[in-house]
C-alpha cells in the first residue's frame, strides 16, 4: 500500500481533529475503521483498507469479529493490525468491566441488562456468566462458567456454587445467551434454575435473577415470576408460579 500523500496526511489531522470535538459518534462507519487503522499504520492512507475490509466481512462490528487469520488474508492486513482488531470488543468489554466493578449500583434490571449485553456482545456460542453484587448492587466480580454450542450451554451446578462463593456476597445472577434470538427460558433452563436456587441457597447465597439475553432483547425470570426462592431459615422452596 502507498505511503500516505501531504493530502492524505492533511486528511488525516482532519479527522483527529473531528473526532476530538465531536467523538466518533461524528464519522461514517467505514470512516471509524478508517481513524482506527491509524494505531497500526502510521504512514499508510487507511482509506482504501477500511473499504476493502468493510466489503470483505460486511461492516464495522464484522471486521472486528473476525478471526486473526481471516483479517490476514486481506491485503494490506500485517499480523499487529490484524490483532488490534481482533482484540477491540474484548478491550471494550474488560473496559466497561472495570468502570463499573464495585462503583455503579444496578438499580434496575435495564440497568444490569445493559451492563451484561455489552459482556456478550459478538458471542455466537451460548455462554454462562455468574455476577456477584454488593448490598449495595454494585458489582463485585463476574464469572464466566461454562461455554457451550449454539443452541445450548450445560452448567455444573459444583461450579455456579463454586464461583458464587469466590465472589464473596450473598447475592448473584446468573445470566445466558441465546444466540438464536429468542429469550425465552427452556424447559431446561428452568429445571436447572430450579437446581441452582437449592444449591446455592444451602450455602447462603442468594440467586437474585436468572436472565437470559440476545443481541437485543432479555428475559428476567424474576420479573416473569419464573424465579423460585430458597428460604434460608426452613430450607423450603417457594415457587411463586
Amino acid at each position: 500500500m502507498a505511503k500516505e500523500s501531504s493530502q492524505h496526511k492533511g486528511h488525516r489531522q482532519r479527522m483527529r481533529a473531528r473526532v476530538e470535538q465531536y467523538g466518533l459518534e461524528s464519522l461514517e462507519p467505514h470512516e471509524v475503521l478508517e481513524y482506527v487503522l491509524y494505531i497500526t499504520n502510521t504512514r499508510k492512507d487507511t482509506n482504501g483498507l477500511a473499504h476493502v475490509l468493510m466489503d470483505r466481512f460486511g461492516d464495522f462490528a464484522g471486521v472486528l469479529d473476525a478471526s486473526e487469520e481471516d483479517l490476514l488474508t486481506v491485503e494490506g492486513v500485517g499480523p499487529s493490525t490484524a490483532r488490534m482488531l481482533h482484540l477491540l470488543p474484548q478491550v471494550g468489554r474488560y473496559y466497561t468491566q472495570c468502570a463499573v466493578n464495585g462503583k455503579k449500583c444496578m438499580k434496575t434490571t435495564d440497568q444490569l441488562v445493559e451492563y451484561l449485553m455489552a459482556q456478550f456482545a459478538g458471542t455466537v456460542q451460548e455462554r454462562a456468566l455468574l455476577t456477584a453484587l454488593d448490598g449495595r448492587s454494585r458489582i463485585k466480580g463476574l464469572f464466566w462458567l461454562r461455554d457451550g454450542t449454539s443452541d445450548r450451554v450445560s452448567l455444573e451446578i459444583k461450579d455456579v456454587v463454586a464461583a458464587a462463593l469466590k465472589g464473596g456476597t450473598d447475592s448473584v445472577v446468573l445470566c445466558h445467551n441465546h444466540p438464536n434470538g429468542v429469550a425465552l427460558p427452556s424447559r431446561e433452563d428452568l429445571m436447572a434454575t430450579e437446581n441452582i436456587v437449592r444449591a446455592l441457597g444451602l450455602v447462603k447465597v442468594h440467586l437474585r435473577d436468572h436472565i437470559i439475553l440476545t443481541e437485543s432483547e432479555y428475559f428476567s425470570m424474576r420479573e416473569a415470576n419464573r424465579l423460585p426462592f430458597y428460604d434460608f431459615q426452613t430450607g423450603e422452596m417457594l415457587r411463586p408460579y
